[in-house]
């Protein structure tokens, strides 16, 4: 047993601790996670999950704000990257919209013992349950999560110091994106909803065991990122120059993996494949019309489904892209702090799905792969240039090898209390009758 886990169960009501006034400054988004407490004193919408704790309602897009108006919409010209707009113009286009499921996928029914738990005791049950099944490794060249079986989950390589003094430059050619980025930044340092919700309809009302998922995720994905930003032990580039100027307070912590980027892949993993999101690159193709299978299909470039590029999946994988961006924008992170937390966040995501049990029709199970790594040849970067490759999911991303090996076949570790919440939280994005 993890000694995490044991230790995890405190962490669970973290979120009503009451500190929102230094919540917004400490780009811990995973703080946020569990509290589902949180919510507006004797109103029945209540900010569900992560806004509570962060102490900054407006930021999520629950109240209306002009600062996060201006963010959505600069970013969505990220997160559609021209390609959307093509598509809809197009005569042949195929609309592609959640809700997915069918309500045949729900074959069982929730506890009412887990249904009827206060949101942040089931929240902190659930990490203990996350932590439970999996151990950290550091040999002092790599930072690796494995499954307790000893599979490995994902692996870090570390780099020279001398990556890192090169990197510097990078970061002060992004400085000159702050002024036109200044929104995103501000509006990302918490958890990311009002970006996630305008790609996947996301709302505190009709998604509440959504974001409660998504926000005990987001708090698990920030625990093991800050126990391998401890054993890097990377400087922030501010350390390396006193021109860098961060343009937001700069976290109490090391830089090495990038949390945003780890939270930010988390959930572009996490909420396709709770949904069913059809455009995900390891759904199953659907059944094509007898026209198509004769060779006799329609012009256009609309009609492929898996990997659409005007899907939710390939959306959210740009937004997750532009916020790490934005952290090395405002001066916080090196651009290979991103490519690691891509790693982190993705295998993290197909982690804690595979935890639940569900079987996840419409998707190729053998190809959702665990056990990527990030730079797995240290020697060979060098700083000068190494950043994410824009528009690439894990397993095309420039140094980063993603073969690895299957999600286990075999029954994963009992966790009833994250599978009770998984179920709820699939029962929202079924299709009406």
């Amino acid at each position: 047993m993890s000694t995490w886990g044991q230790m995890s169960g405190g962490a669970g009501t973290a979120g009503t601790a009451g500190t929102a006034g230094t919540a917004g400054t400490a780009g811990t988004a995973g703080t946020a996670g569990t509290a589902g407490t949180a919510g507006t004193a004797g109103s029945s919408t209540p900010v569900v999950g992560m806004d509570g704790g962060a102490g900054y309602p407006a930021y999520s897009g629950f109240l209306p704000s002009p600062m996060v108006t201006g963010a959505v919409i600069t970013t969505r010209e990220s997160s559609l990257a021209g390609d959307a707009g093509w598509c809809i113009y197009d005569r042949h286009f195929i609309p592609i919209r959640a809700p997915f499921l069918d309500a045949s996928v729900i074959n069982r029914e929730p506890t009412k013992k887990v249904e009827r738990l206060q949101t942040s005791v089931r929240s902190a049950l659930i990490e203990m349950e996350l932590l439970d099944h999996i151990r950290l490794r550091w040999d002092g060249t790599a930072g690796g999560v494995e499954l307790e079986d000893g599979t490995p989950l994902a692996a870090i390589c570390k780099l020279q110091d001398e990556v890192f003094d090169h990197q510097l430059k990078l970061v002060a050619a992004f400085a000159a994106l702050r002024a036109e980025r200044s929104s995103e930044v501000l509006t990302q340092v918490v958890p990311q909803t009002a970006h996630w919700s305008s790609i996947a309809g996301l709302s505190p009302d009709r998604h509440r065991y959504t974001w409660e998922l998504i926000g005990v995720g987001l708090r698990f994905a920030m625990m093991v990122t800050m126990r391998l930003k401890f054993d890097f032990n990377v400087k922030r580039p501010w350390e390396r120059s006193a021109a860098i100027q961060p343009m937001i307070l700069t976290p109490g912590y090391t830089a090495y993996p990038c949390g945003h980027a780890t939270e930010a892949c988390f959930v572009a993993e996490l909420l396709p494949l709770l949904v069913g999101d059809p455009t995900h690159p390891c759904a199953m193709e659907p059944e094509q019309p007898e026209e198509r299978r004769e060779g006799k299909k329609p012009a256009g470039h609309c009609q492929k489904i898996v990997g659409r590029k005007d899907g939710m999946a390939r959306q959210l994988n740009r937004l997750a892209f532009r916020i790490a961006e934005n952290r090395v924008v405002a001066g916080l992170h090196y651009p290979v702090d991103s490519i690691a937390g891509q790693v982190l966040g993705v295998m993290l995501a197909r982690y804690l799905v595979w935890l639940t049990g569900d079987e996840l029709p419409g998707f190729r199970k053998d190809k959702l792969m665990i056990g990527a790594v990030a730079f797995p040849e240290p020697t060979a970067i060098k700083g000068h240039e190494e950043q994410p490759a824009f528009d690439c999911f894990v397993d095309e991303q420039k140094h980063v090898h993603a073969p690895g090996t299957p999600l286990p076949e075999e029954e994963p570790p009992f966790a009833p209390v994250l599978r009770d919440l998984w179920i709820l939280a699939r029962r929202e994005w079924v299709k009406e009758e």
